[in-house]
């Protein structure tokens, strides 16, 4: 769950509809950058966080009673293992394809975890192996597989940059990461509002995203039901932006 917050109130994102975003800028992109298995890849980018947020199974709620953005969130070791679990059999029922490209993606986010728990350590060394079986069912090695990872990444990231507002002012340069084809790619706004991507790996010099938030003008909650409740019955609001080529 990604929150944002303003004098309004408090914007909520839900992870569904990050990656729906995520997916909606893999489909702008030129097709030349395009991962083999195309349809596979986009259904994996576009559904690649489903399942992380469950509202009723922990609290999402701060000691004060407020929601809190994903980055606030306090992992447990089991958690994480039964989120990833659940994810990866969505994924496989599927296919093979959005399997191996999630588990790279589960294993980048939480990877730096695996110093600290050695469940979450082989749970991963599991994942490489299952990963080996379905590289041979592609024919493909690793290190190519890796590549179209990247693709994902790019598309998670800009996602989550554009969701959580971090386009800096007065045009100064955010690095979005290094990812496709190895390149380094930035984002700047314009005084017009407008988002510069370079370099520019689009097919239209200019084209609209949007996402559907919530917003809360309650920000303190007594319990998650009370919080799931108020997040359910508030009507989703459109929020777009301009991506353009410089």
């Amino acid at each position: 769950m990604i929150v944002n917050k303003s004098i309004v109130g408090l914007h909520i994102i839900l992870h569904e509809a990050h990656g729906m975003l995520a997916g909606k800028i893999a489909n702008e992109i030129k097709e030349v950058y395009r991962p083999i298995h195309w349809f596979e890849t986009l259904i994996a980018i576009s559904e690649h966080d489903d399942r992380q947020l469950d509202l009723n199974e922990k609290e999402y709620l701060s000691d004060l009673g407020v929601p809190m953005d994903f980055t606030e969130e306090n992992y447990q070791v089991d958690e994480v293992v039964e989120r990833m679990k659940r994810i990866l059999r969505t994924s496989e029922n599927k296919s093979q394809w959005i399997k191996l490209l999630i588990s790279y993606h589960l294993e980048f986010i939480y990877g730096p975890l695996k110093k600290k728990s050695k469940r979450i350590s082989a749970f991963f060394q599991q994942q490489a192996s299952e990963r080996k079986t379905i590289l041979k069912y592609f024919g493909l090695p690793n290190k190519k597989a890796k590549e179209y990872h990247e693709f994902l990444r790019f598309c998670d990231r800009l996602s989550l940059i554009l969701c959580k507002d971090e386009t800096p002012e007065l045009e100064r340069l955010l690095e979005i990461n290094t990812s496709i084809g190895e390149e380094t790619f930035f984002i700047k706004k314009t005084d017009d509002e407008r988002l510069i991507i370079s370099p520019w790996i689009f097919k239209k010099d200019k084209f609209e995203l949007s996402i559907e938030e919530r917003v809360l003008k309650e920000t303190q909650f007594s319990s998650k039901e009370n919080f799931k409740e108020s997040l359910l019955k508030t009507k989703p609001q459109t929020k777009k932006w301009i991506l353009a080529k410089e």
